[in-house]
């Protein structure tokens, strides 16, 4: 009996130290592990509860463009807005009047000229892209851009004098129904001008000036090259209210030969085109 009671407390000082072994190495890893959560709490704190001067900025919005003139400036930043024309629609080449400007100006002016978005689009309109203004892309180009390029009201009149149609379609053309609409598209445009003005107040606005891509049709010559006129006398009559503004004439530019310097689809310009519409763009930027 004696010896089975010095195994059984043989046996329970052994379990009693196996014990006591677990518990320390249970409450080692708990230090730990709390150690490891202080640490890591200290290392984000500045993130979870930011002091004064610590809190992490917001990313930066693109430099403001300076004021003062072009001749000035040692690179030239060009922001291209509005339809297919800025888009180059028709140029085989896809350069259309913006790069074929921005590369001219460079040399004439001997610096680097750089287009720093062409946000332009297929079709739209003056009212479309016064919605677009207040986009992020469109504001940041805006801002910091030297000169803002831009071509819009096209669709515009051509909507309002097919009520809606298209050359696709066969739509007729109406004067009447589009004179009857030109206050409309006017507002249009002032709101546009208007808008960019309020996103970059140095930039040098360079609209360019609708043409009559109708002019070779004896129907609607007249009527259509008269609606055209006043449209662009009204943009003219804007640019001058601005100050840094200017319309760049085009008209005369398809008035003669026309299809010489149209695209296939008798609507837009071809390289030949763009690339007279460019020239104007130089001369009056120099």
């Amino acid at each position: 009996m004696e010896k089975d009671t010095g195994i059984e407390r043989e046996r329970e000082r052994r379990m009693g130290s196996t014990t006591w072994l677990w518990r320390g190495l249970g409450t080692a890893a708990l230090a730990c592990l709390l150690l490891l959560l202080a640490g890591f709490g200290w290392a984000l704190k500045d993130q979870w509860m930011p002091t004064a001067g610590m809190a992490v900025p917001e990313a930066s919005p693109p430099p403001a463009a300076t004021g003062g003139s072009l001749a000035g400036k040692p690179e030239i930043l060009i922001a291209a807005l509005g339809d297919s024309l800025t888009v180059g629609t028709g140029d085989a080449t896809g350069n259309g009047y913006v790069k074929t400007a921005a590369e001219a100006l460079a040399k004439a002016m001997d610096k680097p000229v750089r287009v720093v978005n062409n946000l332009a689009l297929g079709g739209l309109r003056a009212d479309q892209l016064l919605e677009r203004l207040d986009d992020t892309g469109f504001v940041n180009a805006i801002r910091q851009a030297d000169v803002v390029m831009l071509t819009i009201g096209g669709n515009d009149l051509f909507q309002f004098a097919t009520n809606g149609g298209s050359m696709a379609q066969g739509s007729d053309i109406s004067p009447a129904q589009l004179e009857s609409r030109l206050p409309e598209a006017e507002n249009r445009l002032r709101d546009v001008l208007a808008k960019i003005r309020s996103l970059n107040g140095t930039a040098r606005i360079v609209y360019v000036g609708l043409y009559n891509p109708f002019y070779d049709l004896e129907r609607i010559r007249v009527e259509a090259s008269d609606i055209v006129q006043r449209w662009n006398a009204y943009a003219h009559h804007l640019a001058v209210a601005d100050g840094n503004a200017t319309v760049v004439a085009t008209y005369d530019l398809f008035e003669s030969d026309i299809a010489r310097f149209l695209s296939s689809d008798h609507f837009h310009p071809n390289e030949a085109g763009y690339a007279r519409i460019a020239d104007r763009i130089v001369q009056v930027l120099q």
